[in-house]
């Protein structure tokens, strides 16, 4: 009997200590397991590593997936709500308003499939998608408040597809960050298919342009931005073949961005002082700022949801602090500035909604940031901080709700 067979039979109630075993050299492990069986066949602890080690479910092909002809039927569908009607509409009155609400309604259906969808959530969805698209239509071109309103009503068709992938779970704050975790997923994916899309386009474009001049144009037009909108549907099932793959994959990215991350942000507002840049005046800057603020949230938040419930507190919760103190000084000096602007230039839709957002963002930073510090000193588990993330998602539908269909008629529509 070899050396590594003998240890693991040393070691048959000493869980802790075959699992170190294994991670130490799983090659050797796996090998030394199967002559450990011939000496111990009735082990039930060698039966059960030999299944762990051995189980390869069964997946079916690509082609063979049961979910993949609905998926291709749901992303031509969106694909072509969103080309079809260029025919006799505008581009740039039609695609702001209803190609997000397409996608995310496409994003919704796919994640129906397999799924027993109440019958209160589907009239919401169809409540929500004819509500909207009256309201959208409804709204004058290129004005302040429909600008505002067409950045916001992404929100609520995201948090209805969200209620529909957690169907009468949603109530619980905790599941609410599930969908929450689900969907940096899904963007990550979706990033990386869009760049190897943006990669193919290129040179179909580029080949194609040898021989038809006007062949960008087409390909943009019929091509590109259907492919575009049913983007969310494609990354989703892509997600759902990767299925227990990617884990280890969003853990490492955890790990690298972020510090990284709060790297950028310390050196963005060293060189913000250092370069003489002023939000309070600088308009342009000011939403880049805001830009920079949330993207970070979003970084923050999704890098905390990434943590594992029963692990123990570690450099990465620290650095998860020191991100979130940092987001809170770029939101109080972004806040500081809108306040300056407000007195200074007066009230317009713009600032209005610039306010709101950042007052939303402070005060939910802020209560993440006393939850994790009660986590920190162990007065709070990690629990605690995923409802205080979760609870707040209701508050950013209600601001979307203003945003959309109070604030146009609020300002007369201007």
């Amino acid at each position: 009997m070899s050396p590594e067979a003998r240890t693991i039979l040393e070691n048959l109630h000493q869980p802790e200590r075959l699992e170190q075993l294994y991670r130490e050299n799983p090659a050797a492990f796996r090998q030394a397991l199967k002559e450990a069986l011939q000496h111990r066949p009735d082990s039930e602890t060698l039966r059960v590593w030999h299944v762990r080690l051995t189980y390869r479910p069964e997946r079916p092909g690509f082609w063979r997936h049961p979910a993949l002809w609905k998926v291709l039927a749901i992303a031509l569908g969106t694909a072509l709500l969103v080309r079809l009607p260029l025919l006799w509409l505008a581009p740039d009155w039609y695609l702001p308003r209803f190609a997000p609400m397409w996608s995310l309604l496409a994003l919704a259906a796919y994640f129906a499939l397999g799924r027993s969808i109440s019958r209160r959530v589907l009239l919401a969805g169809l409540a929500l998608t004819l509500l909207s698209a009256l309201w959208v239509s409804f709204l004058p071109d290129e004005t302040d408040t429909t600008v505002m309103a067409l950045l916001h009503l992404p929100v609520l068709f995201w948090l209805y597809a969200g209620m529909v992938y957690l169907g009468g779970a949603w109530t619980l704050p905790e599941n609410r960050c599930t969908f929450v975790r689900y969907s940096g997923a899904l963007l990550i994916t979706a990033s990386l298919l869009a760049l190897g899309g943006l990669v193919f386009s290129a040179l179909t474009v580029g080949l194609f342009e040898l021989v038809r001049p006007e062949a960008e144009e087409w390909y943009f037009q019929n091509i590109g931005l259907p492919g575009l909108a049913a983007l969310p549907v494609v990354a989703a099932f892509a997600g759902e073949l990767l299925r227990g793959r990617q884990e280890a994959f969003l853990e490492l990215l955890a790990r690298l961005f972020g510090p990284l991350f709060l790297a950028m942000i310390s050196t963005f507002l060293v060189a913000t002082l250092l370069g003489g840049k002023n939000p309070f005046l600088d308009r342009n800057f000011l939403i880049v700022f805001n830009g920079v603020l949330l993207l970070v949230l979003a970084m923050t938040v999704f890098l905390i949801l990434l943590r594992e419930r029963q692990r123990g507190v570690e450099l990465q919760d620290y650095l998860n602090v020191a991100l979130v103190a940092l987001t809170l000084l770029i939101d109080a000096i972004a806040l500081a500035a809108i306040f300056f602007r407000l007195t200074t230039f007066g009230l317009t839709p713009n600032r209005i909604v610039v306010l709101g957002a950042n007052l939303l963002i402070f005060v939910h930073l802020a209560w993440i940031g006393r939850d994790y510090m009660r986590l920190l000193r162990g007065k709070a588990d990690y629990t605690r901080l995923e409802r205080t993330i979760g609870r707040y998602l209701p508050v950013y539908a209600l601001w979307a709700v203003f945003v959309v269909f109070v604030l146009p008629p609020l300002f007369g529509f201007g």
